[in-house]
């Protein structure tokens, strides 16, 4: 019973991570365009998410790494990826984010994982990447969407910035042999002790004005959505039905992150913004492994 129960649990931990992660995009689109500064949503996301490992922090740090490792992989998903992300969704909307910084992922992950691991994509892979920089190209012409300025551009580049940066902690976690729950305590402990300081000392500030239902629902989301709990599903769903399949359900997140944010912002994606979705979904598919006619 219970093996014929894992692939289950994999599954539905899998629509738990895309659930997660397309609402994090819509959720943070929310708070960049409400009360919170960019820098509010950062030092919530790593306070709350570091109470909660706090009590698994000294167990599960990274001792074998060196100190400039253990840096540049906190930097991953840590101040500079949120930097670029939350900077982005203050120039483009929610649907762009998706497309962009969920597109061009899989593809900057490859070219690193390339040069750094000798890992060569296979034919298949390479037309995924090629479709989805196509599907991106269509994002960039697109200014008829709900919540797209003149200014779009710049949150393109960022959005293509903080995939650079998670692509990097990809696969430096891959290389440099990294748990899950390492990475769990290391990336909001370690951002915390430097970005706090910084925080408290020089960047602007809006929680003081900030109605709490706003506060609690970033401190929530960031804190314990994306950084505890996505990860947590991410892994159980990686143990039980495999890694392709779950990043084959990845392909998921840039279009239930379009169609979450009709209800909650009112962003309707434009005809451009739908053809890229499409395109960058099906590039996202191929290049996380699946293979037009191959039986899974």
């Amino acid at each position: 019973m219970l093996g014929q129960a894992r692939p289950l649990i994999g599954w539905l931990a899998a629509c738990g991570v895309v659930v997660i992660w397309s609402g994090w995009i819509v959720v943070s689109r929310l708070g960049v365009v409400q009360t919170l500064t960019i820098y509010d949503m950062m030092v919530l996301r790593f306070l709350v998410a570091s109470a909660v490992v706090a009590p698994f922090a000294w167990r599960y740090w990274p001792r074998h790494l060196r100190w400039w490792q253990v840096v540049l992989i906190s930097c991953g998903q840590g101040t500079p990826y949120l930097m670029f992300a939350f900077g982005g969704l203050q120039f483009a909307p929610s649907s762009h984010a998706g497309i962009m910084m969920n597109g061009t992922l899989p593809v900057f992950a490859a070219i690193l994982g390339w040069l750094w691991l000798k890992d060569r994509p296979d034919r298949w892979r390479s037309v995924g990447m090629v479709v989805i920089l196509v599907g991106c190209g269509l994002i960039g012409w697109d200014r008829e969407s709900v919540g797209v300025g003149p200014d779009a551009w710049i949150g393109h580049l960022m959005f293509m910035a903080a995939a650079l940066f998670v692509a990097t902690n990809l696969i430096a976690t891959k290389a440099w042999k990294l748990t899950a729950m390492q990475a769990l305590v290391t990336i909001p402990t370690l951002n915390l002790l430097w970005f706090g300081p910084l925080y408290l000392a020089f960047l602007p500030k809006a929680l003081a004005q900030t109605p709490w239902p706003e506060i609690l629902l970033q401190g929530a989301y960031q804190g314990l959505g994306a950084s505890v709990l996505g990860v947590l599903l991410f892994t159980s769903a990686i143990r039980s039905i495999g890694t392709s399949p779950t990043a084959a359900m990845m392909a998921m997140v840039p279009g239930m992150a379009a169609l979450l944010a009709i209800p909650v912002l009112g962003e309707w994606p434009s005809a451009f913004a739908w053809a890229g979705l499409v395109l960058a979904t099906g590039g996202i598919l191929l290049a996380a492994g699946w293979q037009p006619g191959q039986r899974r």
